[in-house]
This record gives structure tokens, C-alpha cells and sequence, in this order.
């Protein structure tokens, strides 16, 4: 391996790790968000806010898991949360150092958003988004900002 491709894998590796985590999780949830939809039926939902976990399969009083979906149909609405939730742990888990990586993070999350993938995974996906912006970029503020000895302790820790 040569010392540049070591060091493009070092630098900053911390934030890829981070927003890749973040981004899986976002996927999972919305993988699972649109498994229980599916599991309600063709049924259209009366509203474009919904609860991923009917009343059949609820597990104790007040999991629900609220989605919205622009979709009137739950089985629908939860094969494509599915499937944007896959894309969604590729895209985070290969591709997020891209260019453009933590930009179409944020867009799948959004779309994933839109399809019933649920509404408090996009907490997450944001902050893998924004994490996702500093991959393969130095962290300068850290060094103009922080004392030295700060931020030994900080790295040691």
C-alpha cells in the first residue's frame, strides 16, 4: 500500500465511521418501519401520517411508530420504504466518502422520509449527513480554537 492511499484511509476516519453507522441505522428503521407496514395490507391509511405498527401487531400500548407517505396505500408505502431503506445502508455503509456522498445521504433520507420510513430516523440522518461533509477533510477548527494540552486530553480519551 502506498503512504497516500494509507493516509486518504486514515484521515478522518473516525467521521466516515460515524456517518456510516448513523446511516445504517437510518436504513434499518426504515427497513422495519416498512415491514410493518406491509404487514397491515393493501389497505389505504386515512391520512399521510400514519403508524407503521397497526393495531394487530402492536406490542405494548402506544408503539405505533409514526411515518408519513405521500402513497394511500400501506403495502406499497412499505415495499419502498424497504427498499429506499437498503439503498440507504449501501449508500452509508460503501459509498458516503464520495463527493457528493453526504449530500445524496440526506436526499435518500429525505425520499425515505416521503415513504414511510419513519420520522424520528431523520434526527440521525441528518447528523450522518453533516458528519458525513468532513470525511477526507482536515478538522483545522480543532487546532485554531483548543489549546494543545486540551486537545491531548481529548484524543487520549
Amino acid at each position: 500500500m502506498y503512504m497516500e492511499d494509507k493516509k486518504i484511509l486514515t484521515e478522518n476516519s473516525a467521521a466516515r465511521a460515524i456517518a456510516s453507522i448513523y446511516g445504517v441505522i437510518v436504513g434499518l428503521a426504515g427497513i422495519e418501519h416498512g415491514y410493518f407496514e406491509i404487514l397491515q395490507g393493501n389497505v389505504a391509511p386515512s391520512g399521510i401520517m400514519i403508524d407503521a405498527i397497526g393495531p394487530a401487531n402492536k406490542m405494548w400500548e402506544g408503539a405505533s411508530e409514526r411515518a408519513l407517505t405521500v402513497i394511500p396505500n400501506y403495502f406499497v408505502t412499505g415495499i419502498i420504504a424497504m427498499i429506499v431503506g437498503l439503498i440507504v445502508i449501501i449508500w452509508s455503509a460503501a459509498f458516503i466518502q464520495r463527493k457528493y456522498g453526504s449530500l445524496i445521504l440526506i436526499l435518500l433520507s429525505i425520499v425515505l422520509l416521503l415513504f414511510g420510513g419513519g420520522i424520528a430516523p431523520i434526527d440521525l440522518a441528518i447528523i450522518a449527513g453533516v458528519v458525513a461533509t468532513r470525511i477526507n477533510k482536515p478538522l483545522t477548527w480543532w487546532r485554531t480554537h483548543l489549546p494543545v494540552n486540551v486537545r491531548h486530553i481529548l484524543a487520549k480519551s
